[in-house]
């Protein structure tokens, strides 16, 4: 899942935090919140919408996780698959059939039931071509869901239909051994078929039906407030299944553009859980910044992605100069000093047990770059045209671009322009490929290499570099096909090889998970896919204050 960075803070939402914690005992806005059972998160940026089959985003997820739940969850620290929507599950002996059991408790938030004919209409909408739903190609291991993509066939084909109001029924092309796991992605989630139907969003990407007055949700918790460039707040969904399990009242998450701006809000007692962590004060960290730190090695990835229908990166001998021409290690040191690691391979290390091989791995070389790029005809940097370097918002991702646009001009006497583009707009512009070179990054939905390759196969609606080999798909292919995580890992290794031989991307640092969490909150566990389903977390008022 792309793990975008920040976009706006309202400042009149601090402003307004602020004037409500400063009412009564003197209890900061934290402790208010914290009594009132309302959790306090920043979240990096303003939703792009709240569609669980257009989504893209690890904000966005956040947000959704607590609107909506699929068949299965995760557990929060060992992430093993649980029962969800779905009780209990069969798989056949073939690994081809699963057969899932609705918990008769479910219900959606208008008090009717949930039924399996809601998962089957969410999936077959998501693949959909009509609705240009980036993740559609998560479905490829259901039958039929490439020819439906590819237009041969009609999204009433999919494999998978309610057998009855509780039983659901899905037939996979392949044994796919992680397929329960990836049901945790918001895609996977059911939809209220009325309601779609009544804001004409059964086909389309209409986003009417998202809104706090209208949307019908199954999760822990309902859209209660939608403010742009403000929040997003949800209450305690007292129709969920499992509304034992949730000691939340609500979540309000804050999209905050400045990480410094986050951590004076975090300070000042008006957050609970930051998105991120300043560097500048990893540098000099205090007492009260170690009380707080989390600091969790995830299977996230930071990358640069080319544009590669666009000259000169169309020739990979170009794309990988610009990418061994780099010193990551410095980056790190210089710029985030918060025990991130040089990404020299695609692939984050043990993401389902996978390691990558030797052979994928970066090999740093200004001398090597400079040879490639003269063998490409730019020598010297010679007639080497001039690139734009795109971010989104964020003062993380320019000290970054500046430090690697330092790096192209001294090693290979290349100019780049930095474009830095506003949340929207960014997004936008890798959507429709207008960029030569993109800031991006990835980070998991569920823990297999292949979450990470179909980035860049051929037939993937998230493929913005319009990357296409063969090669390389035909591994990915095989892979997705294997029986077992050996083999798929096996082959995967193969399929990356072919990617990084071919500098498809620059792979610039694997993510810690960073930010700050007051001793308030309770239970918030730390897992490699930064994963909650919100269960058991509380609030203690007394656990400790964000001063």
């Amino acid at each position: 899942m792309c793990w975008y960075a920040r976009a706006f803070f309202s400042a009149a939402a601090l402003a307004a935090a602020a004037l409500v914690g400063s009412c009564g005992k003197g209890e900061s806005v934290a402790e208010s919140a914290a009594r009132e059972k309302i959790l306090l998160v920043g979240n990096a940026a303003d939703p792009e919408g709240l569609d669980p089959a257009l989504i893209t985003g690890l904000g966005e997820f956040r947000i959704l996780s607590a609107l909506f739940e699929g068949l299965v969850t995760a557990d929060s620290k060992t992430l093993q698959i649980r029962p969800a929507a779905a009780k209990s599950w069969k798989i056949s002996p073939d690994g081809l059939l699963y057969t899932f059991k609705l918990d008769e408790n479910a219900r959606w938030s208008n008090g009717e039931r949930l039924k399996a004919g809601d998962f089957a209409f969410a999936w077959k909408r998501a693949v959909n071509p009509k609705l240009g739903a980036e993740y559609a190609s998560m479905f490829g291991v259901i039958k039929n869901a490439a020819d439906i993509r590819d237009g041969k066939k009609k999204p009433e084909a999919l494999g998978v239909r309610a057998v009855d109001d509780e039983t659901l029924e899905v037939i996979l092309e392949r044994p796919t051994p992680n397929f329960l796991s990836m049901l945790i992605n918001a895609v996977f989630y059911p939809l209220h078929q009325p309601t779609l139907k009544k804001f004409g969003a059964e086909q389309s990407r209409d986003s009417l039906w998202t809104r706090p007055e209208n949307m019908v949700s199954n999760g822990p918790f309902i859209l209660k407030k939608w403010s742009l460039n403000d929040l997003v707040e949800v209450s305690k969904n007292p129709l969920y299944r499992a509304a034992k399990k949730i000691a939340l009242n609500g979540i309000r998450f804050y999209p905050i553009s400045n990480v410094n701006t986050e951590d004076r809000a975090f300070r000042a007692g008006q957050l609970h859980i930051t998105d991120s962590v300043s560097p500048i004060r990893l540098k000099s960290a205090d007492e009260s910044t170690l009380r707080h730190l989390r600091n969790e090695p995830v299977f996230g990835v930071y990358y640069y992605i080319f544009n590669v229908e666009r000259a000169p990166l169309n020739d990979w001998r170009v794309r990988k100069a610009l990418s061994i021409s780099v010193d990551r290690k410095s980056i790190i040191d210089n710029f985030l000093r918060g025990g991130q690691r040089p990404a020299l391979a695609y692939i984050p290390p043990n993401c389902g047990g996978y390691i990558s091989p030797q052979e994928a791995n970066v090999k740093e070389s200004v001398a090597q770059a400079k040879k490639l790029l003269e063998d490409a005809g730019f020598g010297g940097g010679k007639n080497f045209p001039r690139l734009r370097l795109t971010y989104n918002t964020s003062e993380q991702h320019k000290p970054i671009a500046e430090a690697i646009q330092q790096m192209w001009k001294k090693n290979l006497g290349i100019e780049v322009e930095l474009y830095n583009l506003s949340w929207p707009a960014y997004l936008d512009a890798r959507q429709h490929g207008d960029f030569d070179i993109a800031r991006s990054s990835w980070f998991a939905d569920f823990p297999a290499p292949e979450n990470f390759l179909e980035n860049f196969h051929s037939k993937s609606g998230l493929n913005h570099s319009r990357y296409a080999d063969e090669v390389f798909d035909s591994a990915l292919d095989a892979s997705r096909g294997a029986p077992t995580m050996e083999e798929k890992n096996a082959l995967a290794a193969r399929a990356e090889i072919r990617l990084m031989e071919k500098a498809a991307l620059m792979p610039i640092y694997f993510y810690s998970r960073l930010n700050l969490v007051s001793e308030m909150v309770k239970n918030w566990d730390s897992n490699p896919l930064d994963y909650h389903n919100w269960h058991g977390v509380r609030l203690d008022p007394n656990g400790g204050n964000a001063k």
